[in-house]
């Protein structure tokens, strides 16, 4: 029998919803990463490091190029991808909101299967995570697109395009979209409209220690 590695490794890799700090009352022991690495070790009584590999206002266009600085370099056992706020969304992090997505969605589909194959690539295990939806606190909640469609009818696309690409490469996909709504009052654990508070980045933990508490 094979000895039992000794040492957990996940790289969280994702925009400043995992980097984390932006969020209210957010410090680093605070963000979803620690919180998530500080159960996981207590529950398995194992070592168990979560990286952070979150980039503010980050795209998976942009991510790809700091793959390997980033993220293939720590040899990760589970390397998270949490994308899909910027890229459905019209904020511009340069000037004015754009009347269409960063990242329109056949390319972020593209890039979602480039990342995995980059990850598979380097023997780490993918986990695709569908991102937090916008709450109604959000500055740009009224622009038309979203008075007509739905704050989230974007950000909900493109989780579904994540969904699809789990499916389609056979990658487990843990749905923070759809979990974090469940909560109460869900929208003030988002009090920018984008980025958890410190209560929120905890929801994030618990929902992605319903993944890791179980595969590990």
């Amino acid at each position: 029998m094979t000895a039992r590695k000794k040492t957990i490794t996940i790289v969280a890799f994702g925009d400043s919803i995992t980097r984390g700090l932006a969020g209210e009352g957010v410090t680093e022991a605070k963000t979803y990463r620690k919180v998530l690495q500080s159960r996981l070790r207590k529950d398995l009584g194992r070592e168990v490091t979560v990286v952070n590999a979150g980039a503010d206002s980050d795209i998976t266009s942009l991510a790809l190029h700091r793959m390997e600085t980033d993220v293939l370099k720590h040899e990760a056992d589970w390397i998270t991808i949490m994308f899909g706020v910027n890229d459905a969304g019209f904020f511009r992090p340069w000037g004015a909101p754009a009347k269409f997505p960063r990242v329109v969605p056949e390319q972020f589909e593209n890039n979602l299967i480039e990342i995995v194959g980059r990850v598979r690539g380097a023997k780490a295990r993918p986990v695709l995570v569908t991102p937090v939806p916008m709450s109604h606190h959000y500055g740009l909640k009224d622009l038309p697109y979203y008075r007509e469609r739905g704050l989230n009818s974007l950000v909900e696309r493109y989780a579904r395009i994540i969904q699809q690409v789990g499916k389609k490469l056979e990658v487990p996909v843990v749905d923070v979209f759809r979990e974090f709504q469940k909560v109460a009052d869900w929208n003030d654990l988002v009090p920018d409209g984008v980025h958890p508070s410190a209560g929120g980045q905890a929801v994030v933990a618990e929902i992605l220690y319903g993944f890791f508490g179980d595969v590990l």
